[in-house]
């Protein structure tokens, strides 16, 4: 008695291999879970505290960079989860009460409280505006 022995194949069943896509959910929640704990990385970075300028001084630097359209770096007073918020990049592009505004390199516009300002020292300009320039091609 010999038995036939028949072997069947999946792709003579209909099922196609979808190859790595079985494998896409896996290595994508994997790699955002990476983004997020690099995220949290350069978030938990210290940022130590710059010097606490004056009012006047405040006002000389953002009257400058409103005149001669001088990029600056602000620091916040502000400590959020036991360390200062990244600096803020940009040039003041008006003034109004006790609000500065603040042009971004991604053209928005960003209103600060006047007394929020910790500390302002000047940006490379060709550096920045190299930056904000291939930015601006990209959108």
């Amino acid at each position: 008695m010999a038995q036939d022995i028949i072997k069947l194949s999946p792709d003579a069943l209909g099922y196609k291999d979808r190859g790595k896509m079985k494998w896409m959910g896996m290595m994508l929640s994997d790699h955002a879970e990476a983004l997020k704990k690099q995220k949290k990385d350069t978030q938990s970075a210290i940022i130590v505290p710059k010097e606490k300028l004056s009012l006047e001084e405040l006002s000389t630097l953002l009257y400058k960079s409103y005149t001669l359209q001088k990029p600056l770096a602000i620091q916040l007073n502000i400590v959020k989860d036991g360390g200062y918020l990244p600096d803020i990049e940009g040039v003041a592009k008006g003034f109004k009460d006790d609000q500065v505004y603040i042009k971004l390199r991604d053209h928005r516009t960003r209103q600060i409280p006047l007394d929020d300002i910790r500390h302002i020292h000047w940006i490379d300009s060709a550096q920045w505006f190299e930056k904000y320039q291939r930015q601006s091609v990209s959108v």
